[in-house]
């Protein structure tokens, strides 16, 4: 699988290789994850956006509280910085971006229990998930169920999410489970045939608009797991330590 530059006027940023491969799967559910600082929200606002200009076309991002999207830097705010030169048009009240064509990318959270059934009757093209290790899998899960579209309407339908390395059901579907997974710093590439998920590992290195050398000193002043986790993107990290014997999975190699 081979990463493409993907040219957008509502994108408008040069996507990394690591931003440039989630942008190009067309698959239905992927991951961006691994370390904090690795472009993950920049990945999955500009898939969110990849059919912006497609009318009809209907995307979801959501976080676990209305908080976390509207905090300085977040979804929200960096939306707001792309498209607020644009011709695209904001409506406050429902939170959500309308192209002059008619598509439309709206903004939500899922901080109780119950709160997925907010979006019970939708329909949407994209959901992404962001940080989706901080909600609980039974929501994710429903989510599947909003995504549908007509038939012949000319958009995929796509699950996206990013996470940091935390959440033992995440790990599990993505990490340990991954049909399809690409690592830039190993060259490591590999193909299982009966899959349908994608998982991108972010590095501190893919996000070529970060200091990293004074992020870096921000992170060692971490306990060292969380440190592992959110400065090497390191998923095995955990504070009984490195390892659980359950993570462990064989897999045939016939390659």
């Amino acid at each position: 699988m081979e990463a493409t530059v993907l040219r957008n006027p509502w994108i408008p940023i040069t996507p990394s290789y690591k931003q440039s491969l989630f942008l190009a799967y067309e698959g239905i559910e992927a991951l961006y994850g691994g370390a904090a600082g690795g472009g993950k929200s920049a990945a999955v606002l500009a898939a969110a956006l990849q059919y912006f200009s497609v009318p009809g076309y209907s995307a979801l991002i959501l976080r676990k509280t209305y908080a976390d999207l509207a905090q300085s830097g977040a979804l929200m705010d960096r939306a707001n910085d792309w498209l607020r030169p644009t011709p695209a048009r904001w409506n406050s009240q429902e939170h959500r971006w309308t192209s002059p064509e008619g598509g439309s990318l709206q903004f939500g959270y899922l901080e109780t229990a119950n709160d997925h059934f907010r979006y019970q009757g939708a329909e949407y093209q994209s959901i992404t998930l962001d940080e989706v290790g901080q909600i609980p899998e039974h929501q994710y899960l429903y989510m599947f169920s909003r995504l549908r579209r007509l038939q012949d309407f000319p958009v995929p339908l796509r699950m996206r999410c990013t996470a940091n390395p935390g959440s033992e059901w995440v790990k599990q579907r993505f990490v340990s489970q991954s049909y399809l997974a690409a690592d830039e710093d190993t060259k490591f590439a590999r193909v299982w045939e009966k899959s349908g998920r994608l998982f991108v590992p972010a590095r501190l290195q893919d996000n070529p608009a970060l200091n990293i050398a004074e992020y870096r000193q921000s992170l060692a002043k971490l306990d060292s797991v969380t440190r592992a986790q959110l400065e090497h993107g390191d998923w095995t990290a955990h504070s009984g330590g490195r390892f659980k014997a359950a993570w462990w999975r064989r897999f045939r190699d016939d390659g």
